[in-house]
């Protein structure tokens, strides 16, 4: 396709684009066609659509759920505070275990020192 080709096509989808959105008076009829309309819509009964965030409009269901909410992190948190203790009493159980190995391993030290000791005065 051709520069200047390309440009007479430009041209006609401008003017094409212009006539489509060039102003345009009503029809004289229009208000009444739209009033009319809006009568026939408001005539047809409505299928209500309920959606899952309509259950929580009523009062009762949004007390329960606010309750269930409550109660779940009251809940939790006690759980949290539960671990946390039983987690500071299992290192503290650690480190009393650590102690108590080092201690005797110094004791087992100390015995083997005089067993040998024992053995050399007697050799």
């Amino acid at each position: 396709m051709s520069v200047p080709n390309m440009h007479h096509d430009m041209n006609q989808i401008e003017e094409q684009l212009k006539n489509a959105l060039r102003r345009q008076d009503a029809p004289p009829d229009f208000t009444e066609q739209v009033l009319a309309r809006v009568a026939e819509h408001n005539s047809i009964p409505q299928v209500q659509h309920h959606s899952w965030r309509s259950f929580f409009t009523q009062p009762l269901v949004r007390r329960a759920a606010i309750t269930a909410t409550a109660a779940s992190l009251a809940l939790g948190g006690i759980h949290y505070r539960n671990v946390r203790r039983e987690r500071a009493k299992g290192e503290a159980a650690k480190q009393q275990l650590m102690l108590a190995l080092r201690i005797a391993g110094s004791k087992l030290q100390l015995a083997k020192a005089k067993i040998n000791e024992i053995n050399a005065t007697t050799n």
